[in-house]
């Protein structure tokens, strides 16, 4: 009973269908093309990703340095309508460096539209005004890439952060002391390929690591930025990591911390801490510093107070900015648009997270 009670449920179900699949036959005209037999919804089209629309118009325009990121609006307009000091523009053409180039023009080798001028705070708009020099216009700088230069290198042992102008004007730190600006003659090269017989934009060390220092350091052809981001005003904080020739104790962590005078004046680190354990695997016998001021040679003062032995001394930090792991010794890269924001942007400066995260704070 059970069975034939079982079998006629299932024939009323399937005259059901059948009689639904003629329904939807008769309205339509027979089964629709792509539809699945008996009638139901046709099947839906494969799913998968939204097609990238096709770009309309020219490519945008990439964001260009040309030294305005450092001024703020009331400035940006001051400048293009009163130009900027003869001294400064004769920098930025690649001349000679600001205070060489005020010497150049208080000689009276300077001329602007045929005229003769001796005040270094002359104003001149390079797009309008011809400067001469000695009788011959200046074409070249950072008028003809339109945009100012960032690099980071890292710095190798035995070169000093000098130009050649001050090499050559004697002193016992000068003789004979590569330069790391010689490092970048790879990047000159390819200026002059690009545009012969143009001067070369004039490069700038932000700030200075002393001979012996490896690591971190700021190259640029914008002299204003270069300024803001070494003034201590500015408060950037660099970060050095001293490898010792034993671990630094307790008490010596704390008597850097409490700071000492360097150049007569008393500085205190921002931060002072034993890299022992630390995340990256590296030497116990490791301390990192954070200062602010910047003077010389501060770091090596402050460990040599605490009777800490400085065997290496290397930066990894400058504001919000660290230092590729990956880049070797005496080599650069350009910064991008973002990497130069993080120089001055305080907030990764002072992140404490940030800083933990060895390696990960201001990286691309």
């Amino acid at each position: 009973r059970l069975s034939t009670t079982a079998a006629a449920t299932r024939a009323a179900a399937a005259e059901r269908a059948d009689d639904w699949g003629e329904g939807v036959g008769a309205g339509t005209g027979g089964a629709a093309p792509g539809s699945r037999s008996g009638g139901f919804l046709p099947d839906s089209k494969p799913s998968g990703p939204t097609p990238t629309p096709k770009r309309v118009g020219p490519r945008p325009v990439k964001k260009r340095f040309t030294g305005e990121d450092a001024l703020t609006p009331a400035e940006i307009r001051d400048k293009a309508q009163t130009g900027i000091r003869l001294s400064k523009a004769l920098q930025q053409l690649g001349v000679a460096s600001r205070r060489a180039s005020e010497e150049i023009i208080f000689a009276g080798r300077v001329q602007v539209n045929g005229f003769k001028v001796i005040q270094p705070q002359h104003p001149v708009i390079l797009r309008q005004d011809t400067i001469q020099v000695d009788g011959k216009v200046i074409d070249g700088g950072v008028e003809m890439t339109k945009q100012h230069m960032y690099f980071l290198i890292n710095k190798p042992k035995g070169y000093l952060c000098s130009n050649r102008s001050e090499r050559s004007g004697g002193g016992a730190a000068n003789d004979n002391g590569k330069l790391v600006l010689d490092l970048f003659e790879e990047w000159r090269e390819t200026f002059r390929r690009k545009y012969p017989g143009k001067l070369i934009p004039r490069l700038f060390t932000v700030g200075r690591l002393d001979v012996n220092t490896t690591g971190m350091l700021l190259v640029t052809t914008d002299g204003q930025w270069c300024q803001r981001v070494a003034h201590p005003s500015s408060e950037v904080v660099k970060s050095y990591i001293i490898s010792t020739g034993a671990r630094a104790t307790k008490n010596q962590i704390l008597k850097m911390a409490s700071g000492t005078d360097v150049d007569g004046v008393h500085v205190t680190p921002k931060h002072v801490e034993s890299l022992e354990g630390s995340r990256d695997g590296g030497p116990a016998n490791r301390v990192l510093v954070d200062v602010v001021d910047g003077r010389n040679r501060e770091v090596r003062v402050l460990a040599q107070s605490a009777g800490v032995d400085v065997k290496k001394l290397k930066r990894v930090r400058v504001g919000g900015l660290r230092m590729p792991s990956d880049l070797p010794i005496g080599k650069y890269i350009n910064l991008k648009p973002h990497q130069v924001g993080y120089v001055l942007d305080k907030g990764l400066m002072n992140n404490e997270k940030s800083m933990e995260a060895k390696g990960k704070m201001g990286m691309y």
